[in-house]
This record gives C-alpha cells, structure tokens and sequence, in this order.
C-alpha cells in the first residue's frame, strides 16, 4: 500500500510539473514583455497599447501568456497559467486569430524552432508587430479588397499564392531591385530611391496587377516587420543595460545581430525568389524600408495610411 501511495503520489507531482510552462520559456518571454515596454512606442505610440498573447507550444501542453481566455479547452494550471494538452505543431511559429479571436502569437520552443534563445525572444517582437498590424481596424477588409484570395476563407492563400517566382525574367527583376537596395551605403540614398521607383515601376509593368500587388503586400507585411526586427535588435543592444536578463550576455546579442545581417545580406546577394520563394521578400522588403527610413525617417507616420502597398511610402519623400 505505502509503495502505492508513493507511486500515485509521484504521477501528481509529475502531472503537476507538466502543467507548468519551462523556467526559461518564463524569462524569455519575460524579456520579450521588457524590450516591448520599453522600446516599441519609439515606433508607433498605439504600438505600446496592443496587447501580445501568446500560446506556446511545449511538447505536452500548450500554456497562454499575456492573457486570459474564456475558451473551455484551457485550464488553470500552476502559477495561474492557462494550459491544455498540446494540439498544435509543435515548429510553430506564426501570428493568427485564435485565442478569443485575438492575434495571437502560435509559437514551439527555441529547440522545436530551430532558433536560439536570443534569436526566439527578438522574433517574439517581429510576431508582436503583426499583431500591430492585424489590429488595424481596416486589416481584414484591405486584404478581402485586394480580390486575391480567390475564396480562400482560411488565410492561407497569402502562403500559398501562385507568385511567379520560378519564371527567370522575374528573378532578374527582382535581384536588379535587390542589388540597387545594397548600394545604399555607397551611393546617395536619393539616387538609389529614384532608381528603385523605376524598376519597381518597370517590374509592376511586367507582373501585372494581381501579381504586383502581392509583392506590395508581402513587402509590407514581412518586409517592413524584419526590417523592424533588425532595428529592434539594435535597439536591444544599447538599451541592454536597462533589460533584466541574467539568461544573456551583450556578446550573444551582437553576434545575433550578426547572423541577421549575414542571413539578410546572402538573401539578396547569393538567393533568389526561384530558391526562396515568399521568403526572398523578407529580406527586400527589409531592404525598401532601410533605404525609406535613411531617406526620410518620419516614415512610420505614413506607415497605415495604405495597407498591403509601399509604394506610397516612396512618394512620402519626393
């Protein structure tokens, strides 16, 4: 009898830890709410108020952060955290309505990711802007307005819409683009912007208007958010000493920083829209909005005027 009380004793216990979100995941994403407290309403000062939910993927359970729920499937767990068994994809990584209908961050662990813990937290924020965006009361009706989904209700035509990217002369285009946005450090970031508004010009011409506008809203919607998250991770490094974070040190930071730039630069200098698909436009549209923002830094105040397009953020500066 003793023997099976210990064993029941040992599967509660057991059960109840499994309950519990993993210490680090706690700190991680309690830097990630510091870097958003302190850095985001530099940007835009309605970013500060939108709300960042979170439900994280562990190997057993799924734990919400940042939030409370009134869906039956969540229960209270230890240190009053909303869990349920996991049902989602553990490599998750992705910003969604879903709990409550709210944005939410759907996000596996730094090891089901592939990410390190710096490099998880810092794309807690890129997620954290498309809640920004997705939050604008125009959002879903400027995208249904682009006619593009072709009666997909799900969402999931934006991943999986019929982009020319294996046809060559559209690579050429696109790396001329891309190639013209990696002369800004040597050339007159005004000549590089005239340049640029041609061939974006000349590329409109060439894909026709469907195909155009789903760059446009690629460039704005995973572009601008990694351009953002590189601006964020220089913010990150000299703002380090205002951030408790015992779990990093400033060295990790800056070599994160580097991995950035070096996965940026070899998109747009050695890939391809062919290789990359809707990735390569991460990388250009990170590319437009570095050149925007060195041409005319009060950018972000034009940021909403048009959803899914960047093109007036280009006549902003003429």
């Amino acid at each position: 009898m003793r023997n099976l009380v210990f064993v029941l004793v040992s599967l509660i216990a057991s059960f109840a830890i499994a309950q519990c979100p993993k210490e680090s995941i706690i700190q991680l994403i309690e830097v990630a709410n510091q870097l958003k407290t302190q850095l985001v309403e530099s940007y835009w000062q309605e970013w500060s108020e939108v709300k960042m939910p979170i439900l994280q993927i562990d190997d057993e359970s799924e734990f919400l952060f940042n939030t409370q729920s009134s869906d039956t499937t969540f229960h209270q767990s230890c240190e009053n955290y909303l869990s349920r068994p996991t049902s989602l994809n553990k490599s998750l990584l992705a910003t969604f309505p879903l709990v409550d209908g709210q944005p939410t961050i759907v996000v596996g662990t730094p090891e089901n990711t592939g990410k390190s813990p710096e490099a998880w937290t810092i794309t807690l924020l890129h997620e954290h802007f498309h809640q920004l965006q997705f939050s604008h009361p125009n959002y879903y009706s400027a995208q249904k307005a682009l006619q593009l989904d072709n009666g997909d209700q799900t969402g999931m035509w934006m991943l999986n819409y019929p982009f020319p990217y294996d046809q060559k002369p559209v690579n050429t285009h696109l790396k001329a683009i891309a190639a013209n946005l990696l002369r800004l450090d040597s050339l007159d970031p005004r000549e590089v912007l005239l340049t640029h508004k041609t061939l974006k010009n000349q590329l409109r011409e060439q894909l026709g208007e469907d195909h155009y506008k789903y760059l446009n809203l690629q460039l704005w919607q995973e572009g601008y958010a990694r351009f953002v998250e590189l601006d964020l991770t220089q913010k990150w490094i000299e703002n380090f000493d205002q951030i408790k974070q015992n779990q990093f040190q400033l060295e990790e930071i800056l070599t994160l920083q580097q991995q950035q730039e070096e996965e940026y630069t070899t998109h747009l200098e050695r890939s391809s829209p062919m290789e990359l698909k809707r990735v390569y436009f991460y990388a250009l549209g990170a590319a437009e909005a570095n050149l925007i923002n060195e041409v005319n830094p009060q950018w972000k105040s034009a940021y909403f005027d048009s959803l899914f397009t960047t093109d007036h953020l280009l006549k902003t500066v003429e």
